[in-house]
């Protein structure tokens, strides 16, 4: 349906055409007549007509006048123009100023005057898809943008070696916060605070769109995904005090609107103020490693320069701590290894040791508690190694306490052991090349450099050390730098030959060859296989 206007200053004119054809019947309805083209802008304003019918001659303002002054205002409908004979060159002249077609009024008929609106018609439905083949494309191509420049942010914040240069190569992506002042949030969602049986999914976009909507502007805010559960926000310290918002009273917004509509309690860090994005990435790692208070207690709400977490474990260290575990394992006391371990982790919580370092050094302990005694063995060696492996998946001190006493349990007592001083001896030595391997796997260490270390010969150190451990010196070298290399992959490092070099091999195709024969994966392949099955790990726990 098409609306019309007529405009002519005769009213038998008027009349006459709407007499002359079933407008509303042909999808033509008559919104509105005028006697000049001053009345016919008011209408037009009011009414936005499809299709206009104008006479030339008119008082005040003509049609050609009238024309102009649609082009002049943008008008997007189709204007058709009626003349007497002799007005050529007026109609030639609207003609030029983009009227579609002309009629002669004592000679127009009724099938003539249907054909005309009817041509018009195609040529507004033509245009109207047009534009919207015009504004799909530029939608799409906003969304690409938009893609490309999350990708671009993404990558230079969590990747080291990207710098600005890497950032700024693609000139059709916008950057608006370079050189404001402005303040970043981290808002980490956690699917466990999801609701039972909901489905966990973080929505960007309705996020985006909700900061937007707070900010009232797109120009001084920067959102994108850095992580698959975490945020970044960038907000020009200007527009957040344009919005008389402080940055805790936006936290505590934000907070609020994420629970209200996504059912998820969200944990925001917050930021001072900074400048650029170079400032920007490394305010990013200072607020991603501030989230690891809540291991110890939980925090809704972060200020980065509140929480400074140490890696250095300056208290103990991990022989005398493993010394007094036997202690208590000698003696069947499982409630004071608790005790023990316990205390230990709120001495790490008021000397805000980082929780990373927290599970090196239960996992060092761990280690070398099976070998600094030649009474101890390893009930179940599989599941002690899988017990080791989940003190780096504990996400709280609590959960760190339950895995490293389950470990504990799986300890027992030779009664019968010789005492023979080579028998002790080797245990020692053996703990000391595990230590010498784990300081020195990235150097270029040899079978002699190690022996050495521990006085012994090669032939004799290969010997105890496959007695010992089950595998031999070589494969455990080989295993601990697979490992490390792994452990590489996951934290975000992406060259593979940089990864070789810093496990302590040179050679980065054999490195692939040697990882893909531990892992089953090539070391591109690693990080998406191990999220993957992380995923269906998951998801069969969820469905189980």
């Amino acid at each position: 349906m098409f609306h019309v206007l007529l405009v002519d200053d005769e009213p038998i004119v008027k009349i006459a055409l709407r007499t002359m054809i079933d407008w509303d019947g042909l999808g033509f309805p008559i919104c509105g007549t005028a006697s000049d083209g001053n009345e016919a802008l008011v209408l037009v304003k009011e009414l936005n007509p499809d299709i206009i019918i104008t006479d030339l001659k008119m008082p005040n303002l003509n049609g050609l006048q009238l024309i102009r002054e649609l082009n002049e205002l943008g008008y997007k409908g189709k204007i058709i123009v009626a003349s007497n004979f002799g007005e050529y060159e007026l109609v030639r002249e609207a003609l030029l100023l983009g009227a579609v077609d002309y009629m002669l009024k004592i000679s127009i008929k009724t099938e003539a005057l249907i054909e005309q609106l009817q041509k018009t018609a195609k040529l507004l439905q033509d245009q109207q898809l047009t534009l919207q083949e015009q504004v799909t494309r530029e939608q799409e191509l906003r969304s690409n943008l938009k893609s490309v420049k999350n990708t671009m942010l993404k990558e230079y914040f969590t990747n080291s070696y990207h710098d600005m240069e890497h950032l700024l190569q693609n000139n059709a992506v916008q950057l608006h916060l370079s050189s404001k002042t402005c303040y970043q949030f981290y808002i980490h969602l956690d699917r466990s605070t999801a609701k039972e049986g909901q489905k966990f999914n973080i929505s960007m976009s309705f996020i985006e769109n909700m900061i937007l909507d707070l900010m009232e502007s797109e120009q001084d805010v920067e959102v994108f995904q850095v992580e698959a559960n975490a945020i970044i926000v960038l907000i020009a310290k200007e527009r957040l005090l344009q919005c008389q918002f402080e940055p805790l009273t936006f936290v505590h917004r934000i907070q609020s609107l994420i629970q209200m509509y996504m059912t998820l309690e969200p944990v925001i860090v917050y930021s001072s103020e900074i400048a650029g994005y170079p400032e920007a990435r490394q305010m990013y790692q200072a607020c991603k490693d501030a989230i690891h208070i809540n291991f110890y207690e939980a925090h809704s709400v972060i200020f980065y320069h509140d929480i400074d977490l140490k890696h250095d474990m300056d208290f103990v260290n991990y022989v005398d701590f493993s010394k007094s575990i036997l202690h208590y394992l000698y003696k069947d006391d499982s409630a004071s290894i608790m005790l023990m371990l316990k205390t230990f982790t709120e001495q790490a919580h008021q000397n805000r040791i980082h929780p990373l370092a927290l599970q090196t050094f239960i996992n060092k302990c761990l280690d070398y508690i099976p070998l600094c005694d030649n009474k101890i063995t390893v009930t179940n060696a599989e599941q002690y190694e899988g017990n080791k492996n989940k003190v780096w998946d504990c996400k709280s001190s609590g959960a760190l306490l339950a895995i490293a006493m389950e470990a504990l349990e799986d300890l027992s007592f030779w009664t019968d052991v010789p005492s023979s001083l080579d028998s002790a001896v080797t245990r020692k030595e053996i703990a000391d090349v595990i230590t010498y391997i784990g300081l020195h796997y990235r150097d270029k260490i040899t079978l002699e450099m190690i022996a050495d270390h521990v006085n012994f010969s090669e032939n004799y150190l290969c010997r105890v050390f496959r007695d010992q451990m089950g595998l031999s010196l070589i494969q455990y070298i080989n295993n601990v730098r697979m490992n490390k290399a792994a452990e590489l992959i996951m934290k975000g490092h992406t060259y593979i030959k940089e990864i070789s070099a810093l496990v302590g091999i040179s050679d980065q195709f054999y490195f692939s060859r040697m990882f893909k024969k531990q892992f089953g994966v090539s070391p591109t392949d690693y990080k998406s296989h191990v999220t993957q099955a992380s995923q269906q790990k998951k998801q069969k726990y969820q469905s189980s």
